[in-house]
């Protein structure tokens, strides 16, 4: 009985966890909002910053305690909470997700990720602004990975790791 108790408690504990996890890379961003403006183009605070302030509609951030309850509409960018940005301008020069793919020469099933993130939706932009680093990941490179992933960084390197406080000098004693 108490075995069976036991295999219960595991399962019902398993289910919790995994229900939570996102689809990401070993080295993604830590303790970043996801920028989203008009719901459909991922991009970063800088981005945001050159958009003049009459052509921003509205702006709404998501805490990422908040996160089950946006996970259905932004599904994979929330982790550390969303901030949605409204806005009135056609001047953000934007990449598809195939246009990318396209232009890097990948096949059109490599999939994408954002600051270690799966895009799970084909109907996401990509600010080019916005791009910092585009990295190719190979199979089994991370995370046991069986498929060739292009992971985009919208974040400097200094910036990627959010508020942990580590410096340079002690990345590269670590190494």
């Amino acid at each position: 009985m108490k075995i069976k108790i036991t295999l219960l408690i595991v399962l019902i504990s398993s289910i919790g966890i995994f229900g939570q996890n996102f689809d990401k890379l070993l080295y993604s961003k830590k303790d970043k909002p996801t920028v989203l403006i008009n719901e459909n183009i991922i991009a970063n605070w800088e981005v945001v910053n050159t958009l003049p302030k009459e052509a921003i509609k509205e702006m709404i951030v998501m805490k990422s305690m908040q996160k089950d309850q946006y996970a259905a509409t932004f599904p994979n960018l929330s982790q550390y909470g969303l901030i949605l940005c409204k806005v009135d301008s056609d001047n953000i020069e934007t990449k598809t997700q195939h246009e990318i793919k396209t232009f890097l020469g990948a096949d059109l099933t490599t999939k994408i990720y954002v600051d270690g993130f799966l895009l799970m939706n084909d109907n996401y932009l990509i600010a080019t602004k916005s791009i910092k680093e585009i990295e190719f990941i190979n199979p089994n490179e991370q995370d046991l990975n069986e498929d060739k992933i292009i992971n985009i960084w919208t974040l400097t390197k200094d910036t990627r790791l959010g508020s942990l406080d580590l410096r340079k000098t002690e990345l590269q004693k670590n190494k």
